[in-house]
């Protein structure tokens, strides 16, 4: 595991927060997570939208 310090950003963290922006399939976010100044997880969240019909401009909540 790589040491990802915040206080002094590697190239090798530019890539991973990069690579992680790349997998993002049109809609999503990367979060980045930072403990004691050090990059401790990259999350990457991809989102699947459903068809709603824009016309009515809202959204449907389906279940609970």
């Amino acid at each position: 595991m790589n040491d990802y310090s915040t206080k002094e950003v590697s190239k090798e963290l530019i890539d991973e927060v990069t690579e992680a922006l790349k997998n993002v399939r049109g809609w999503g976010s990367v979060e980045i997570y930072v403990q004691n100044y050090k990059v401790v997880q990259i999350t990457e969240r991809n989102i699947k939208k459903t068809n709603q019909d824009s016309s009515l401009g809202r959204t449907v909540k389906i279940g609970s």
